[in-house]
This record gives C-alpha cells, sequence and structure tokens, in this order.
C-alpha cells in the first residue's frame, strides 16, 4: 500500500471538515460533529488490549516476564510489545482531549485518524487565533493544536501548537513557551509517565504569548530580502552537515527543487514571501508538507513526525538565526 493511513476495518481512518484534503482519503463531517461522529468517521472506537506474550517451546505454552503484546480489540492485531510500566493511551482519550476545547473554548476539530495499522493515533484542531503577516492581509496564518500518540514506542504523546499558512495549507510548529534560552516546541509525555490530560491542558494557556512571539519572528523574516546567492546558500546549509561539504547527486536534486519552489510554490508570488527569507523558509515548508515524502500517510507522516518535520524546524532555527 502506498501510504501508511489505517486501513484496518476497511475504510481510511481519517475523518476531516471543509475541503477534501490532499490525499483524498476519509470521510468528510460538518463543523460542529460531536466528539462521537469523530470517533465513528476517524475509525478511532476501537481500544487496545494488553496480552502476556507467550511463546511455544517442545509443545508448551511458555510466557515471558514484564513483556506484553498489545492488541486491537477490533481486528486483534498485534501492534506492539511493551514492558509492564508503559502506560496506554487509548485511541478516543485523543479526541477526548478536544472535547472542553470545543465546547468551551471555541476550538474546531478539522482532522482526526491513524496511521500504520493503528499504531499513530493524531488529532488537529484550530483555535480562534489568526492573523497576518502584512497590512494588506494577503498572507494569513491560523494557529491549531495538534496532539498524537503511538503504540509502538515511536512516538511519546505529543501536544504541539503548530502554524498553517492559508495561501498553502504549509505546517510549521512553533514554541510552546520560552524561559531564557529554553525553547519547548512540544511537550512530551514518555509512554512511562500517565498521561494527564488537564496537566497537558495547562499549557495551552501560553497560547497566546507563543503565537505572539512566533508572529513576530515571522514579521521580521517577511521584511528580511535575500538575494539569489544568499538562498542557494542557506538551501545549501539546511541539506548539509557542513558548509564546506559538496553536495551529493541526491541532495543536490533536493537543493534545485528547493530553489524552484522558492519562485514557484503556492504563495511565494506574495510580497511577504517573494524574495524573502520567510519565502525560504516557506519552500522548506511547502518541500516537506507536500512534496517529499510522496502520497497519502507516508507524507503527513513524515511532515508531523519525522524527517519532513526535523527539515522544517532546522530551517526555522537557521532563519531565527538570521533575524536575531
Amino acid at each position: 500500500m502506498p501510504h501508511e493511513i489505517d486501513f484496518s476495518t476497511g475504510k481510511p481512518a481519517i475523518a476531516y471538515v471543509g475541503e477534501k484534503p490532499w490525499h483524498e482519503l476519509g470521510e468528510k463531517l460538518e463543523p460542529g460533529a460531536s466528539i462521537e461522529s469523530w470517533l465513528r468517521a476517524a475509525r478511532l472506537e476501537w481500544k487496545l488490549e494488553r496480552l502476556p506474550v507467550q511463546y511455544l517451546v517442545d509443545g508448551r505454552i511458555r510466557t515471558m516476564e514484564n513483556r506484553f503484546v498489545l492488541v486491537r480489540n477490533d481486528t486483534h492485531a498485534a501492534l506492539s510489545v511493551v514492558s509492564e510500566d508503559y502506560q496506554i493511551v487509548q485511541p478516543p482519550e485523543v479526541l477526548e482531549f478536544y472535547r472542553n476545547l470545543v465546547e468551551k473554548c471555541g476550538y474546531t476539530l478539522e482532522t482526526a485518524g491513524a496511521l500504520d495499522s493503528g499504531r499513530k493515533v493524531w488529532a488537529l484542531a484550530r483555535t480562534g487565533l489568526s492573523d497576518s503577516i502584512d497590512k494588506r492581509r494577503e498572507d494569513e496564518l491560523a494557529a491549531y493544536v495538534l496532539l498524537a500518540t503511538s503504540c509502538d514506542k515511536t512516538l511519546a504523546t505529543t501536544a504541539a501548537f503548530t502554524s498553517i499558512r492559508v495561501v498553502c495549507q504549509n505546517t510549521l510548529f512553533f514554541a510552546m513557551n520560552e524561559i531564557g534560552t529554553k525553547k519547548h516546541r512540544h511537550v512530551k509525555i514518555p509512554h512511562h509517565v500517565h498521561f494527564e490530560a488537564e496537566a497537558v491542558k495547562e499549557d495551552l494557556g501560553l497560547m497566546d504569548k507563543a503565537w505572539s512571539e512566533f508572529m513576530a519572528k515571522v514579521r521580521k523574516m517577511a521584511e528580511h530580502p535575500l538575494a539569489s546567492d544568499q538562498v542557494s546558500s542557506f538551501f545549501q546549509e539546511l541539506l548539509t552537515q557542513r558548509s564546506d561539504k559538496k553536495l551529493s547527486n541526491k541532495t543536490e536534486r533536493e537543493h534545485q527543487t528547493l530553489l524552484g519552489l522558492f519562485k514557484s510554490a503556492p504563495g511565494q508570488v506574495i510580497h511577504t514571501a517573494n524574495g524573502t527569507l520567510w519565502g525560504a523558509v516557506n519552500a522548506v515548508s511547502y518541500y516537506a508538507d507536500h512534496v517529499r515524502a510522496g502520497a497519502g500517510g507516508q507524507r503527513l507522516n513524515s511532515a508531523w513526525f519525522g524527517a519532513g518535520c526535523a527539515l522544517k524546524e532546522k530551517a526555522w532555527q537557521q532563519a531565527t538565526s538570521m533575524i536575531s
């Protein structure tokens, strides 16, 4: 299967509101749908069961100590093997996290689903925060909260603030808070610690400050022009470990792709991105979100949790150092 979207029930485990997503999969819901409707549409009503790991030796069944298999209670598929201190976050808990945020805080769920047979589950909601980079209001960003977890230890339970650029749907995480030199871009709860939803929500109180700081940096980037050689150097530094290292053939192709996207990707003709540092960051975001990892769940997984996410983070840090 050319994507990682969960099809365990025979249908894609994705639900959404609004326009059909770029992967063209999932069940559409109307705005304001209940959490129960989201659970059904996203195929997240199942739960994980913890069963002992057993094996057969000389006709006898033996049981491993301190090892358990996590099994879906609907398909009975084994998704991972964990120790006894592993704290399960059930798929319905991911959507339940948003219930009072939707009912009392004006959040709007926009997408939810599962990847890799259900090993990774996420939900994304739009907050009430949005702003334009420029006075013409041509380049708008909106703030979202992403909650994701895994049951195979590939991802800690993670809450993150993410911006989405309206004109091209590029995603970019921004910092939860800043204390001294420490920059917390995510709240991560390792799986040996119990997931306390209300404790995580306390960090959402930092949203206004984090959003304001993020927008201030974006505006500085939009006012920072880049000459052609500076753009090339920006992407070359992004793709290599050392500035004096010659690009491999594969990396040079990426380099050329980014140079092309700097001029031609959606939203790049807007004056805030045209020939600016913000345009360079968005070329990377568009590449990671819409080009680099291919189609379907592979692209989503990479852009939010994997190599694409890391590439966008590096580009953001690089750009931030240039305006500091």
